[in-house]
């Protein structure tokens, strides 16, 4: 299940007078054990990134353009927090126990407690393998009983703030609708039940659900993954019935759904951030971007996109590295020519990647004395080389190990244009691309591929 991130602008000041603090908000914090240097508070068409002190604490001044709902990171960890013009938030927090210890003081305490206590509440009781396993009924029946212990949770805080009440009942309806849009899938991973179908009128609950509430879209994170997990689940039935690709399904059912205007184009471009692809549909998927009426800062970026990806399409000379390697000195791409190159593009702290090595280990296993090598391509920070190091001897990796240069901003990483990892790339002998995003180990088309060539 895909999660949406935000494409937001900054405007921040550094200090305001009495006047100025009745439409800006501060917002403060001390942070134990704290490793980040930002603090950053993302939302709708907003960010503001706040350095942290030697000692931990941090503290700036917010021109909010909305009341509402917005992220606070602090390195790779975030919470939730509510924010209003005028209003002021001070938060404390320890990143050994980030979630168990988020405290918050000052106008907007009430809410923001509730927030944190919600969360762990959710932590604590909301079992997602158990809730998708469910039948329909019974699925539906802990949906009603959740909202009943977080009504019961947020009654016993004694919140007064009105707009924060109202905003919180909009995002925890879009909150329960997004779950019943994921329903099927998630059946389907839970129980293993890849044919399961829901009843012809399961989705009927949904039916008092505006879809195309462009309002909502803007200032409600809850109701972007609401639309996310809804067009992702008609893609997924298209893609059913009549097969073909996934992103110009995305785009088609977006397209024909939404009006012309922000919520369509960024639904549009932050899919094609991602998933646009250097593969056969790369065309077609970006003739239809620029036929919807896209923003022209968007269509401006996107088309940076489309250019880096037509040079690595199928048969095009492949990027090349030459990284340091686990056993000594350096391996380049030139030094592997003559074989095929399956090369793997991780780091230490990416769990998809950790969860790829069995199955990783297993192909180099079977190839093993075949016409290709492997190469694993660390794009760890150097404060955590030793951790590679430490990490390649701890899980006997194999093949060659190699650690970037320069992490994300490494020639071989942008040339590319990866932007998420796990990401594996198909080379043939002459250095030639054979697929700029392979299959992954564990994806059973990997191995099909791999006995068609090798």
């Amino acid at each position: 299940m895909k999660k949406f991130a935000f494409l937001i602008s900054i405007l921040c000041f550094l200090s305001c007078d009495k006047d100025d603090k009745k439409t800006h908000s501060i917002i403060s914090g001390t942070i134990e054990n704290n490793s980040a240097e930002n603090v950053i508070i993302s939302g709708t068409d907003f960010e503001a990134e706040i350095p942290i002190s030697a000692d931990g604490t941090f503290s700036d001044t917010l021109d909010l353009k909305y009341n509402g709902f917005y992220l606070l990171y602090v390195g790779r960890e975030q919470t939730g927090i509510y924010l209003e013009k005028g209003q002021d938030l001070n938060v404390k927090l320890n990143t050994e126990h980030f979630d168990e210890s988020l405290e918050y003081s000052g106008d907007l305490a009430g809410p923001n407690n509730y927030l944190a206590k919600k969360y762990l509440w959710n932590e604590q009781h909301l079992d997602y393998m158990e809730l998708f396993s469910a039948d329909e009924n019974a699925f539906i029946l802990k949906l009603d009983e959740h909202q009943k212990s977080l009504d019961s949770l947020l009654e016993a805080g004694n919140i007064t703030n009105a707009e924060f009440k109202k905003m919180l009942e909009e995002e925890d309806i879009y909150s329960s609708a997004a779950l019943i849009e994921n329903y099927t899938a998630a059946h389907r991973y839970y129980t293993g039940s890849q044919d399961f179908q829901v009843s012809h009128d399961f989705y009927g609950h949904l039916k008092d659900i505006d879809f195309k509430d462009t309002l909502a879209f803007r200032t409600s994170a809850s109701y972007r993954n609401l639309l996310d997990a809804h067009f992702n689940r008609l893609v997924e039935a298209e893609i059913e019935e009549n097969g073909g690709s996934s992103t110009l399904a995305f785009l088609n059912i977006v397209d024909s759904n939404l009006p012309d205007g922000y919520a369509k184009d960024k639904l549009m471009v932050d899919y094609l951030q991602f998933d646009l692809k250097p593969d056969t549909y790369l065309e077609e998927a970006y003739t239809i971007y620029i036929n919807s009426n896209p923003a022209p800062e968007n269509l401006e970026a996107l088309t940076k996109r489309y250019e880096q990806l037509q040079t690595i399409t199928q048969g095009k000379p492949s990027p090349t590295f030459d990284y340091e390697n686990h056993k000594g000195g350096t391996t380049s791409l030139a030094d592997l020519n003559g074989k095929y190159v399956y090369v793997d593009v991780w780091a230490t702290w990416c769990g998809p990647c950790i969860r790829e090595i069995p199955a990783l280990k297993e192909i180099e296993k079977q190839y093993q004395g075949k016409n290709i090598h492997f190469v694993s391509i660390s794009i760890d920070e150097p404060r955590d080389y030793e951790k590679w190091r430490a990490m390649v001897t701890e899980k006997e990796l194999v093949g060659f190990q190699l650690m970037a240069d320069d992490n994300w901003q490494s020639k071989f990483v942008m040339d590319y244009g990866i932007l998420g990892i796990p990401r594996f790339i198909l080379i043939d002998p002459q250095g030639n691309i054979v697929d700029a995003d392979a299959p992954r180990p564990s994806d059973p088309k990997l191995k099909e591929l791999l006995d068609k060539l090798i």
